[in-house]
């Protein structure tokens, strides 16, 4: 259990649901309060002594070990909770992080084909891609542009693609060419997209 994933709100709503089962009403309110004014600033390991503090007769005395696992229980469920509502949100980003990374290296891939290539190389890579399976359709009336086709690999497939489009370049340009082209590429989305995984597209 880490309390600074935790704000002040949290922790206290914690403190407040552990603690209704030994307080009530005014008094709850009043040990929550006792808490946020004297300890919500200070380290979770100092929970102890405040629990000794509220605890002022033998039953609640006796009860505060319960109360301790009860306070701890409750801010481990909205830790998890945060931390799920976090991790949630960091793969949103890193979802849409990857898909602008690939679809804009591919893009700056493409700058290095040369005009009068063109439809050589749309038609070349699509029968790459199609080979590669990572095109299920060979209707060329679906992708106006060579990026449009490169854009209909999914997530998972974005390596495949990228190595197919690697595959059809070395024909047209040569290996040392094409290495260079990626290179240059790599070195743009790497600055561009620092939270993309590179290692999952090339």
């Amino acid at each position: 259990m880490n309390a600074e994933v935790l704000n002040v709100g949290q922790r206290r709503l914690a403190i407040q649901r552990a603690l209704q089962h030994y307080f009530h009403g005014a008094r709850l309110d009043q040990v929550v309060g006792y808490w946020e004014q004297e300890y919500s600033a200070k380290p979770a390991f100092v929970l102890n002594r405040f629990l000794s503090e509220i605890c002022t007769t033998e039953e609640l005395k006796q009860n505060r070990k319960e109360m301790l696992k009860q306070v701890l229980y409750e801010l481990t469920i909205i830790e998890k909770d945060e931390l799920l509502q976090t991790n949630t949100k960091a793969q949103t980003v890193n979802v849409s992080a990857q898909y602008h990374a690939y679809i804009d290296f591919v893009a700056e891939v493409l700058h290095a084909v040369l005009e009068q290539d063109t439809d050589d190389f749309f038609d070349t890579l699509k029968m790459q891609l199609l080979r590669d399976r990572i095109l299920l359709n060979d209707s060329s009336a679906m992708y106006n542009t060579t990026l449009a086709m490169m854009d209909r690999a999914q997530a998972k497939d974005y390596a495949k693609a990228i190595t197919s489009l690697y595959q059809v370049l070395c024909e047209f340009y040569g290996p040392q060419r094409s290495d260079q082209v990626f290179a240059q590429a790599r070195l743009m989305i790497k600055a561009k997209y620092p939270e993309a995984d590179l290692h999952q597209l090339l």
